[in-house]
């Protein structure tokens, strides 16, 4: 099941959450190497933690704790009771109050309250975008004792495989943790991340997510993920609880989505007019080829010239391989922005420019006229 925020009967908030530490198998596993290894292995867990608490103390007033007051209907159709809480964490973006954090946290609402150095802000939703799990809060800056820190930025394309990450959030009414862990996978992405019993997490992965071994707990949905320099690289958006993944969007998508919560209070997506298709079935990428399927009519793709059977090899910059590809590609084109795309037909490359429009509704989009029929693909 995954998990995206946790809500609980008022009452429960009382309750303390204490953490449990997870470096001791290091040193179960050092003493089967000996006292020298024992030795080892303890300056190795001794400067992690250290370098852990070093990262803790630089970020955490960058780090808000939210509550959200259900609200009774909803509450009640959840079989909450007639009352209860969202909670979750968040940070702060910029120095004029602006705070991201998970949507989850905040849908349904009545209100939301942040809490930072001590006291409690009433706190305005900017908006909310349910398909990468995210939402924008601002704290009038007037009403703070002080400028707000902004985390270090940086880049989620240097996390590899085994690259260290922390998550630093409020877990239920606990203190602040810093929850560590490994990239298992720095670009994962999938269609689908849900299963029938996540009925309040978005069904479709925009773009390429970090997945990794950090651990979250209830309330730390929209944390700051860190690389092992304590630099923000993402926002924890989903967990998985049967294999323990936590799934981060990189905070480079999450700056795009940010900006469209403040700027229209809703995220608004880019679209060619376009589908594909993979040809090919060899195991190497390179025995596969992305093809165009459908071009819809009177939007940029069939303006551009686009048609169906193209094989698509470009994107802007970015060179395309694979339908993961593609997704990345198209997430980051802003509405009105003009971008080349490259095809190939008939054996030539050609160069064909368009300008991206807003994603039509799920209501328009099945009302769309296809140029061609599938059934015409070369």
């Amino acid at each position: 099941m995954f998990w995206t925020g946790f809500r609980m009967p008022l009452a429960w908030m009382r309750r303390r959450c204490f953490l449990s530490k997870r470096l001791a198998f290091a040193l179960l596993t050092a003493a089967l190497l000996g006292s020298a290894g024992v030795l080892r292995a303890q300056g190795v867990v001794q400067g992690l933690e250290r370098e852990v608490q070093a990262i803790l103390e630089r970020t955490q007033d960058a780090v808000v704790r939210i509550k959200a007051i259900v609200p009774v209907a909803d509450a009640a159709r959840k079989g909450g009771g007639a009352e209860g809480l969202s909670i979750g964490t968040g940070f702060f973006v910029d120095g004029n109050g602006l705070i991201l954090t998970a949507a989850s946290v905040l849908r349904g609402v009545d209100r939301a309250l942040v809490y930072w150095r001590g006291n409690t802000y009433e706190a305005q939703t900017l908006g909310f975008d349910i398909r990468t799990n995210l939402a924008m809060l601002r704290v009038d800056p007037k009403d703070l004792p002080a400028k707000p820190p902004v985390l270090p930025r940086g880049s989620p394309k240097t996390l590899k495989m085994g690259s260290m990450t922390l998550a630093v959030g409020f877990p239920m009414d606990g203190p602040l943790s810093v929850e560590y862990g490994f990239v298992s996978d720095p670009t994962f992405i999938s269609g689908f991340m849900s299963d029938k019993n996540a009925t309040r997490m978005p069904q479709f992965v925009a773009t390429s997510h970090i997945r990794t071994s950090v651990r979250v707990q209830p309330g730390q949905s929209g944390s700051p993920l860190l690389n092992g320099k304590g630099e923000l690289v993402g926002i924890v958006t989903y967990s998985l609880d049967q294999d323990g993944s936590t799934f981060a969007l990189p905070i480079t998508a999450a700056m795009k989505i940010q900006k469209d919560l403040v700027e229209y209070h809703a995220a608004r997506y880019g679209w060619t007019g376009l589908t594909i298709v993979v040809r090919g079935d060899g195991l190497k990428a390179s025995d596969r080829e992305i093809a165009i399927q459908d071009v819809y009519e009177g939007y940029p793709a069939h303006r551009a010239g686009v048609q169906p059977g193209d094989i698509l090899r470009r994107i802007g910059a970015n060179e395309i391989r694979s339908p993961e590809d593609v997704i990345d590609a198209t997430f980051y084109l802003s509405v009105g922005e003009s971008v080349n795309f490259t095809v190939e037909r008939d054996g030539k490359s050609i160069d064909l420019p368009l300008k991206v429009v807003q994603r039509p509704s799920e209501q328009e989009m099945s009302a769309l006229k296809r140029v061609a029929s599938p059934s015409v693909l070369r």
